[in-house]
C-alpha cells in the first residue's frame, strides 16, 4: 500500500505555502499516485475557502484549487479509497484515550490516523508533530517532508 497523506499536506500541493515547493519535490519522488477519500475532500474545500476568510486568498483561487484537485482525480494522480467509517471513528476514539493525553493529537487528526491504520497503510506523511508522535506510537512509519 502506498502513503497516506494527512491532508495538510496535500493542501500545499494545490495552494502556495513556504513549505509547498518541498512538498511537492516529496511527492513528485516517491512518483506514485495519492490515495483519498470523502474526509480529505471535505477539509479541501474547508481549508482552500478558509485562506479567503483569513485574507491569504481570493475566492476564485480557492475555487481553482478546489478544481485543480478534481482534475487530479479525474486524471488518476489522486485515487478514491473508501474507508471503513465505523470502524475508522471506533479506533479514533481507541487511539485518543490511548494517546491524546501524552501527543495532544486531536480528533480529527486522530481520524486521519485511524483511516490510515484501517486501510492498511504502512507510511503517514504530516508536518503536525502531535500527530506524527500518535502515528509513531501506533507503528507507523513517519514522513514530513517539510
Amino acid at each position: 500500500m502506498t502513503r497516506y497523506y494527512d491532508t495538510g499536506i496535500l493542501i500545499k500541493l494545490y495552494t502556495p505555502e513556504p513549505e509547498s515547493r518541498n512538498v511537492q519535490r516529496f511527492v513528485s519522488g516517491y512518483g506514485k499516485a495519492i490515495p483519498i477519500h470523502a474526509f480529505h475532500l471535505a477539509e479541501f474545500a474547508s481549508a482552500f475557502h478558509l485562506k479567503v476568510f483569513r485574507g491569504e486568498s481570493q475566492i476564485d483561487q480557492a475555487n481553482r484549487a478546489l478544481a485543480d484537485v478534481e482534475e487530479d482525480r479525474r486524471a488518476g494522480v489522486l485515487y478514491d479509497l473508501v474507508p471503513d467509517w465505523e470502524l475508522g471513528w471506533l479506533r479514533c476514539i481507541q487511539y485518543a484515550t490511548a494517546h491524546s493525553a501524552e501527543t495532544g493529537c486531536r480528533t480529527l487528526d486522530t481520524l486521519h490516523i485511524a483511516c490510515a491504520v484501517e486501510m492498511g497503510f504502512r507510511e503517514f506523511v504530516t508536518s503536525d508533530r502531535r500527530q506524527a508522535a500518535m502515528a509513531k506510537r501506533l507503528g507507523l512509519m513517519v514522513y514530513n517532508p517539510t
